[in-house]
């Protein structure tokens, strides 16, 4: 077991080098060894003789708040420090050659993951998709013509407007309107909102097994308090992750109402909804493409990373085969 998702209020502690979780006065028990990473989507209680445990072994506590955003981590004892990578991370970053070269397929992965999904349904006979993904193709081929990160910022927007407009064609309740983030005001908004979260907290977790400073990015910029590689290293895998299962959950019929809990035009996953959300990511994440999990594919988006900064290997992101 990878990562353990906690959806509902809990409590964690420590018994010898076991952890033990209990719900609804029900406890169970996890060996520490098999765990990596444990994250709580609601309110739970530990101390710090657990984070003693869980720094021990090398497991990462990522915490999301009320409303389903990632708040914050415990971060064990770096396992992998290089300062030899840390250093070849930030010459690449700040040489622009380099730099936009990375940013530009960052994009290009995202671009392609989306197009992907669109002409799934195209080829399964859905005709109005085309126009969509003409106007799609027409935005990646400036791609590559981008000078700066504002500039690739601008086309991956568009490219959003272009690629949710045509959910609608994939079923009628993907009809929801413009983006709305912060706070989402709709369900397919707050499923987005709340399915890129766990993404990036996946792609954090991941970067963590490698040398890379989650700090220092290529397309999104670097800021105080922020984990902008994570951002970067999630983009191609939103599209698949976030977006293939909601088209999934909702066009199976998964999807109930006491999922939601909207007010004042706020929309809020309750904890039912978070707790069968984050089984299909959890499922999602163990699914096997081309002999690997999908989990191990963003840990080898990491290393490739990783692997161009140090000289080894030009850079190039996943892309799903269409």
């Amino acid at each position: 077991m990878e990562t353990l998702f906690i959806s509902r209020e809990a409590h964690l502690k420590r018994r010898d080098n076991t952890l033990f979780i209990t719900l609804d006065g029900r406890s169970k028990s996890f060996p520490i060894e098999k765990i990596r990473h444990l994250v709580l989507l609601s309110e739970s209680s530990m101390n710090s003789n657990l984070l003693c445990l869980c720094g021990t072994h090398g497991v990462r506590i990522s915490i999301f708040d009320y409303y389903g955003y990632f708040k914050g981590s415990f971060e064990p004892i770096d396992h992998n420090p290089s300062g030899r990578v840390k250093m070849a991370q930030a010459r690449s970053i700040l040489d622009d050659g380099d730099q936009i070269l990375i940013a530009r397929e960052v994009v290009r992965g995202a671009a392609h993951n989306k197009r992907a999904n669109l002409l799934y349904y195209r080829y399964r006979g859905v005709e109005q998709m085309g126009e969509a993904i003409i106007q799609m193709e027409r935005l990646m081929n400036r791609i590559s013509k981008a000078g700066d990160r504002s500039e690739l910022m601008g086309i991956e927007g568009n490219l959003h407007q272009i690629y949710y407009s045509a959910w609608k064609w994939i079923d009628p309740a993907l009809d929801f309107g413009r983006r709305v983030r912060r706070p989402p005001n709709n369900p397919t908004n707050c499923l987005i909102s709340f399915l890129n979260q766990m993404t990036y907290t996946v792609a954090r977790h991941e970067i963590f097994k490698t040398h890379l400073d989650d700090s220092m990015s290529w397309l999104h910029t670097s800021s105080n308090g922020r984990s902008s590689l994570s951002l970067d290293l999630a983009e191609p895998f939103k599209p698949i992750f976030t977006d293939n299962l909601i088209f999934r959950m909702i066009r199976k019929g998964m999807i109930k109402e006491n999922w939601f809990d909207l007010h004042d035009g706020v929309c809020l996953l309750t904890e039912a909804g978070r707790l069968h959300v984050a089984e299909q990511f959890s499922a999602r994440m163990e699914e096997i493409n081309n002999g690997r999990s999908y989990r191990e594919w963003v840990y080898k988006e990491a290393l490739n990373l990783e692997r161009h900064v140090m000289g080894l290997e030009e850079y190039e992101s996943f892309k799903r085969r269409i």
